[in-house]
């Protein structure tokens, strides 16, 4: 399975910022909102995508879905990946401004615990705990984590 490059990585993380702050700033849970930023930012990509082609039409295909109001694209992984990535991302930039949310909890598929990289991520700990990452964190997760879901944690959710 193909893999992100360190450039892509770091344009997914930038247009990551870019999407969340124009959700924010529409106080909105419109996935839409979140698409746009994210796409004129250069954020979708497709792993190892050296000419950037690939990665354009990704990101046509994004907006087209979003528009037509799909949430998942079972026959295209790379389009189904940025469709989970706007749902959650849109969740995760309106949870900044909750201060009962501290962070994250990364739940990955069973499939992706086989592999021993990110098994580690998962038990991965910032001071909140096993796969809890803070709110403020911009986690650009490999094709290999695909299905992941992050899931809200409170401050009571945090053992002391």
């Amino acid at each position: 399975m193909a893999a992100f490059r360190a450039r892509q990585v770091a344009r997914i993380r930038d247009a990551v910022a870019a999407g969340r702050q124009a959700v924010r700033q529409a106080d909105t849970r419109d996935r839409l909102t979140f698409a746009r930023a994210f796409v004129d930012a250069g954020g979708p990509q497709v792993p190892g995508d050296r000419s950037g082609e690939a990665s354009k039409a990704l990101a046509e295909r994004l907006m087209q879905a979003v528009t037509a109001g799909r949430t998942r694209a079972v026959d295209d992984p790379d389009l189904d990946r940025e469709l989970l990535r706007a749902h959650n991302e849109t969740d995760w930039a309106l949870a900044l401004d909750d201060e009962r949310v501290i962070g994250f909890l990364l739940d990955l598929p069973e499939a992706a615990l086989e592999t021993p990289t990110v098994e580690a991520l998962a038990h991965q700990s910032q001071g909140l705990g096993p796969g809890v990452f803070r709110k403020a964190d911009i986690l650009v997760l490999q094709p290999e984590c695909d299905g992941a879901r992050f899931i809200p944690v409170t401050d009571h959710d945090i053992e002391c």
